[in-house]
């Protein structure tokens, strides 16, 4: 009899503890979202002196030492939106009112990385392509996070959908043509293409 009570009591502590690990969705209002997509936005702004400098001349050239830079501002970049990716579980739709400044903040994050990456790609087809792997490397990851939080965006802003699907359309075509130009065999300028 003792036995029946300890397990129906240990069943239900189980049951209530599922539906609070359940329950626990978190969500993001549209005011975090913007802060949270700003943030990556001047990343990947601050980002983009450190892709600029990528010289080809001298011994750095024949290296992956200057791409160091580069590499840990995508890791940052990445870390930084699997934090906010994780922290969207549970958000629903915006209203229009909230979900046009999320559309604004996710369109200029687009933009900015596209320069980014526009700045990589020009830099790509200048060095020794056996030294661009941990580049590829590095851009295929981003791209599996942007993806995935660009999903996220779009889920929450049904009234501006359409455009926010277009622009990860954009970023997406831009990611892939960066991570081919990095992809030893891919595409150098004018050479191969992936």
């Amino acid at each position: 009899m003792h036995f029946s009570k300890i397990f129906s009591a240990l069943a239900l502590t189980s049951a209530v503890s599922g539906a609070a690990i359940q329950n626990e969705k978190r969500a993001i209002t549209a005011d975090q979202m913007v802060d949270n997509i700003q943030k990556i936005t001047q990343l990947s702004q601050d980002l983009q002196p450190k892709a600029d400098a990528i010289g080809t001349d001298g011994l750095d050239a024949l290296s992956t030492s200057q791409f160091e830079p580069v590499i840990k501002g995508f890791q940052q970049i990445i870390r930084v939106a699997r934090r906010d990716i994780d922290n969207m579980a549970g958000t629903g739709d915006y209203t229009a009112a909230n979900a046009q400044p999320v559309c604004d903040a996710f369109s200029d994050f687009v933009v900015v990385h596209q320069e980014l990456l526009r700045i990589l790609i020009g830099k790509s087809g200048l060095l020794e392509s056996i030294f661009l792997g941990p580049v590829a490397a590095v851009l295929r990851s981003l791209e599996e996070v942007v993806d995935t939080l660009a999903f996220g965006v779009i889920d929450s802003v049904p009234s501006c959908q359409a455009s926010a699907t277009q622009q990860k359309r954009d970023l997406d075509d831009t990611l892939a043509k960066a991570t081919c130009a990095y992809t030893p065999g891919g595409t150098l300028i004018g050479a191969l293409t992936c």
